[in-house]
């Protein structure tokens, strides 16, 4: 069985949530050397500050109480989640502490997706499997609809985007849709997919939209899987980064964990290096020309300084044309650990440098400046 680890608070919360409103049973447990004591429990309460998890009275009469100091481990059997609690409080029965900042989620998936963030405004195109009605003989055949929407995430069997509520009633009682054009690739033969489900889109602050699963359900041609794989790739080579064997940015998850770990101890301070990473992120939508001249424009400490919490993804797009020399000098500068204070304060110098070039009209940070592969 995989499983992937999530720092995500709002995630994490969404399990929880879930335990509590369908009475999740859980098997917690201790482990000592290669034997461990295993108690059913269930989570009767949780809020931001505590979750108190009740131990059943068999499992306690057969077991006896746990071990104090000893870690204690979590398993949401209906939902496949687990997780660890090193601090915790019990009395009798009942054992309280902190909601995990961390837990492992069982991966359904067979293959490994890859993500866009919604602001990348990646565009897939698709058209139903079913035509209007012909108002008359010489009329072409035409879908009943088709829609470009935002793809969030690929891999080769399948694709998820997220679709505004207007368009939902057209779609949520169809079970298969053609797609037409992935990213900024035109599909040389559009082919059949199917919905394989419709939930609210929870990662847009105000919105209303949904997120829709689709699965590849017919065997692709040749050239059509061939334009799906390439998609993959080069998704797959930027979020793995320049080079795999040394530091060259961070992952998601450990950005989200950097940051929890900083909120700790400075909310303002975590909040603000969030903002300034989300900003730097849009330096992924410079042209060559831009790129080149912000790379000359800047210093060099200074930008591995600002650039030490953000993505792989980034300092992939940001340094891939450089010679290899160059790379290896602005990695180098990169790895080097800064302290929470120092980042934030070069971020700030990094993004006055790219607001002023913005308002001068000198660089254009636009997600829509598609490169078309062909």
């Amino acid at each position: 069985m995989r499983y992937w680890k999530t720092h995500q608070k709002k995630l994490i919360k969404k399990y929880l949530d879930a335990t509590m409103e369908h009475h999740c049973k859980i098997m917690m447990w201790q482990q000592f050397g290669s034997s461990r004591k295993q108690y059913q429990a269930e989570l009767i309460s949780y809020d931001p500050i505590r979750c108190k998890v009740k131990m059943s009275k068999d499992s306690l009469k057969h077991n006896g109480e746990i071990v104090k100091n000893i870690p204690t481990y979590y398993h949401i059997s209906d939902i496949d989640v687990i997780f660890r609690k090193d601090q915790y409080n019990f009395f009798g029965d009942m054992i309280d502490f902190p909601p995990p900042g961390e837990v492992q989620i069982y991966e359904k998936r067979n293959k490994q997706r890859f993500y866009y963030k919604y602001q990348d405004h990646k565009n897939i195109t698709f058209y139903s499997e079913s035509n209007k009605p012909k108002s008359t003989e010489a009329e072409d055949i035409e879908p009943e609809y088709l829609y470009s929407c935002v793809l969030v995430d690929i891999s080769i069997q399948g694709a998820g985007m997220v679709v505004p509520k207007k368009l939902i009633d057209k779609i949520s009682n169809d079970k298969y849709i053609y797609l037409q054009n992935i990213t900024d690739q035109k599909l040389p033969t559009p082919f059949k997919t199917e919905i394989k489900y419709i939930e609210k889109y929870d990662d847009l602050d105000g919105g209303d939209a949904y997120k829709v699963g689709i699965q590849f359900t017919e065997q692709l041609d040749s050239i059509s899987y061939k334009s799906i794989t390439s998609i993959v790739e080069v998704k797959q080579q930027k979020t793995r980064g320049l080079d795999s064997n040394r530091f060259c940015g961070l992952d998601y998850e450990d950005q989200v964990a950097t940051l929890n770990r900083i909120e700790l101890t400075n909310k303002p301070l975590a909040s603000n290096i969030k903002d300034n990473i989300d900003y730097l992120d849009k330096l992924r939508y410079m042209t060559t020309k831009m790129k080149i001249e912000f790379l000359q424009g800047v210093e060099q400490d200074l930008l591995a300084n600002a650039l030490r919490l953000s993505s792989k993804e980034l300092i992939y797009e940001l340094l891939i044309e450089l010679t290899p020399n160059m790379q290896d000098d602005f990695l180098e500068k990169l790895a080097v650990e800064k302290p929470a204070s120092g980042i934030c304060k070069a971020q700030g110098k990094i993004v006055s440098y790219i607001r002023e070039k913005e308002g001068k009209g000198e660089y254009i940070l636009d997600p829509k400046s598609f490169t078309t592969y062909v």
